[in-house]
Parts: structure tokens; sequence; C-alpha cells
């Protein structure tokens, strides 16, 4: 009986081998079958187009969330052929576009709080936890370990955002929260010295990786559950009249863990 060796050293029989291939044929054979299911009976706003709500048009950093779910969500339309058509909108009550008949899927990382479920949409499954947390710049690290250090400074936020809530819920009285349209705004606010912080989320897998979304020059600290006990989930929000696609949606995440690029 022949035998195959992997790269880490492991030795598997052929046998066994030809009965992980089958497998994995058999899987992508069903996946194969679902798409063309959903392609025949989905309806979306416009055929053959797959119309998105997002926070930035053409991320590219890639410490960026905006740019990982971009990637994931291109990957999904392509997966049931459909071309792809960006909506850019302000982070601010965007989950109420699905239902509104806007677009036909949410794609800009909220949280599912039961006070954003909106009438004409439904939240996917989950694909991404977020813990809650401030970042500053490493300079001063040795100065600042949780939000009560912010004594008179200023600390921002992108509006409507988790981020903001936890912001407004604890910040004291002698802070000043600043909140933004969206983190391009933000950031620019932060690197010009009118923030002292920004509150920000920190990534986690569905399996607990922490993903990196900053790079050297800054720091996380205060890290906490916006609730503490319950995880907090990312969703997308999907139009109802979109019909078989929330089913898609959910299939997808379920066989491809996020973010692909990861």
């Amino acid at each position: 009986m022949s035998c195959f060796i992997e790269n880490n050293g492991k030795i598997l029989c052929g046998t066994v081998m030809l009965m992980y291939a089958a497998t994995i044929f058999e899987r992508r054979k069903f996946r194969w079958i679902f798409a063309c299911q959903v392609q025949l009976f989905l309806k979306t706003i416009s055929v053959g187009v797959l119309t998105v709500a997002v926070t930035n048009q053409a991320p590219s950093d890639p410490y960026d969330s905006q740019l990982w779910i971009r990637r994931y969500i291109d990957i999904f339309a392509s997966s049931l052929n459909l071309k792809l058509s960006l909506v850019e909108v302000p982070f601010d009550k965007s989950w109420e576009l699905a239902g509104q008949n806007v677009v036909d899927l949410v794609a800009t990382n909220i949280a599912s709080f039961k006070d954003r479920i909106h009438t004409g949409g439904t939240f996917s499954a989950p694909f991404l936890r977020e813990r809650r947390a401030l970042r500053i710049k490493a300079a001063v690290k040795d100065r600042f370990t949780r939000l009560s250090d912010f004594d008179g400074k200023t600390v921002g936020a992108v509006r409507g955002m988790a981020a903001e809530r936890d912001l407004l819920r604890r910040a004291q009285e002698s802070m000043t929260v600043v909140s933004t349209q969206n983190f391009l705004e933000l950031y620019q606010k932060f690197d010009s010295g009118e923030l002292d912080a920004i509150a920000q989320a920190e990534y986690y897998t569905l399996d607990g990786k922490v993903i990196s979304s900053h790079g050297p020059e800054l720091v996380s600290i205060d890290q906490h559950d916006l609730n503490p006990g319950q995880p907090e989930e990312s969703v997308f929000v999907v139009r109802n009249a979109s019909t078989h696609l929330l089913a898609a949606l959910d299939r997808f995440i379920a066989d491809n863990h996020f973010p692909i690029c990861f």
C-alpha cells in the first residue's frame, strides 16, 4: 500500500488520501449544485447584480476590516456568478438600508444588536467577533492603560458604532467625546493631534484568534466586552425581498472562514 508524506512529516497511506480526495470532491460538488440551485431562484434588486452597502468602496489598508469584508463579499458574489455593485454609505443607520430596498446586502460590519433589527432585513449568521478597546500612539503607551486615564482628554469614535456606544456609556464628564462619520475622518483627527485616543474594536475570528488590525505605531488598551460575558458578533444584513440570498450567504459563511485573507 503506497504512502504519501505531507510537508509536516506526517505519513498518510494512499488509501486514506484517496478517501480524503473523494470527500473533498463530494463537498465541492454539493456546493456547486447548491450554487446552481440558488442562481435559479435568486432574486436581487438588479438582475445578475449584488448591490452591497459599504463604508469604503476602495479600501487598501491590509489592517482595515472593510478590506477583509470587501474581499469576502467579492468571493461570495463570484460564487453565485453575480456582478458586485458597491454603494458607499455612512455607517450610522446603514443596517436599515436592506429593509428600505436600497441594497441587497449591508456589509458595513454591523454588530447584531436587537435595536438594529429593521423591518424588511434579516441578520446573517455571524462571521466575526469583536471586543471594545482604545487605540493610542505607541509613544504614549506608558501614560494610559484604561479609559479613566483620559481625564480632561479627547477621545473619538465613528458615529453609530458600538465603539461610540461604549464610549458614551463610560466616559467621565471631564472627557470630550468626538464622533465622526467614518474612520478616514477619525484617523485624520487622531493623526493631527485633535484626539488623544480612538475607540475602535479588537477583531477576532469566530474561533477566537486575534486578527491584526493595526501596526506597531499604535497600541490597543482597555480591552473589554461591551456587555460582560456576551460575545459581540458581527453580521451582514440581507434584504428579505432578495429571495434565497440569506440562505446562500449563511452557507458561504459556514463553508468559508473569515477573513479569507487571514
